[in-house]
């Protein structure tokens, strides 16, 4: 999903260029682009329900 939103926020600095920050489109596509980061969070915060914070952030590495 990382690389949806990336291509998603890319075009939004296309449109931005393109058309400018008060056009009703861009801002459109901002705000729905806000929506959608906002449920891959809370997506993200449920799948980590009941984890430890030590282990959500850090992920174990092996050193040998």
């Amino acid at each position: 999903m990382n690389k949806h939103l990336d291509n998603f926020e890319r075009l939004c600095n296309k449109m931005q260029l393109r058309y400018g920050d008060t056009d009703n489109l861009v801002l459109q596509f901002k705000q729905e682009l806000h929506v959608l980061k906002e449920k891959k969070v809370k997506a993200l915060a449920a799948k980590n329900l009941g984890r430890r914070t030590v282990d959500i952030a850090a992920p174990v590495q092996m050193s040998h």
